[in-house]
């Protein structure tokens, strides 16, 4: 029962223009809004990797793809009416996941060395 922020970024291919049409569609029929150019709403049952797995089908292989659950505590401005309304009228509904789609999610990336902190004179 999450609300999932959805973040796409074609990239160009060296091969040819990838048609994006199924990808548009499916977050139609997935009644995810879009928030910005490249950036949309969707409501699942489901986990992150399970919602990155099925839109990952959709798009170019060297595109971008990071989806990431919204936690309780958001902030926005801009078009908040419409977001707020989405928010409102999208409870989670669950993605029907492919045996693909419900891979485990990949290591996170090893922290970063810890600095020392600069002197302040």
């Amino acid at each position: 029962m999450s609300i999932f922020v959805i973040t796409f970024d074609a990239r160009k291919a060296a091969d040819k223009q990838h048609d994006y049409t199924a990808f548009a569609n499916e977050l139609k029929k997935q009644k995810c809004l879009q928030i910005q150019r490249g950036t949309f709403l969707g409501s699942f049952n489901n986990s992150a990797t399970q919602v990155h797995n099925h839109f990952r089908k959709f798009v170019h292989k060297v595109d971008s793809l990071l989806v990431n659950e919204m936690v309780q505590n958001y902030a926005y401005t801009g078009a908040a009416k419409n977001i707020a309304k989405w928010l409102e009228l999208n409870p989670p509904a669950k993605l029907e996941v492919a045996k693909d789609d419900a891979a485990p999610a990949a290591k996170p990336a090893a922290k970063a060395a810890k600095k020392a902190p600069a002197k302040v004179d």
